[in-house]
C-alpha cells in the first residue's frame, strides 16, 4: 500500500498495487477505480472536469466482474 495523490480528485489515497498495466486507486471522493499507465500520463493534460467524465463514463461502462472502474483511454 501507498500513499499518492488521486489523479482525478487530487486527494491523498490509496493506490493498490499494480496489476499489469493498471494501477488502482481507492479515494475518498472518486471511490475505488483503475487507470491504465497511458491514460494517467495523458490525464496531466485535461481540467479536473474532464477528468471526472471519464471516470464517470467508466463506472458506467463497469459491469460485471469485479465491477471497479476501469479508465483504459484519453
Amino acid at each position: 500500500m501507498n500513499i499518492d495523490i488521486c489523479p482525478i480528485s487530487g486527494d491523498p489515497v490509496e493506490s493498490l498495487p499494480k496489476t499489469g498495466d493498471y494501477i488502482e486507486f481507492d479515494c475518498p471522493t472518486c471511490g475505488r477505480f483503475r487507470i491504465s499507465g497511458s491514460a494517467l500520463e495523458a490525464m496531466t493534460e485535461l481540467s479536473r472536469q474532464e477528468k471526472e467524465t471519464y471516470l464517470s463514463k467508466a463506472k458506467g461502462n463497469a459491469q460485471g466482474g469485479d465491477g471497479i472502474p476501469i479508465i483504459r483511454d484519453i
